[in-house]
């Protein structure tokens, strides 16, 4: 599983396994699933998602 990784390695990985890349999209961002979420929207944190963040920078 590829937890994180830059645009380019994912295309040449897949490649690598006969795979054609045509789109790739982040579904996620660490533990916050970004859902319907559109390009350059933004939203509050629930206190859930909060907490499941603790400490950590994204």
């Amino acid at each position: 599983m590829l937890d994180e990784g830059k645009n380019r390695q994912i295309r040449r990985m897949l490649e690598a396994c006969g795979v054609e890349v045509l789109r790739l999209v982040r579904v996620a961002i660490g533990p916050l699933q970004l859902g319907l979420l559109g390009k350059g929207e933004a939203r509050e944190l629930t206190p859930a998602e909060k907490k499941k963040l603790g400490g950590a920078r994204i």
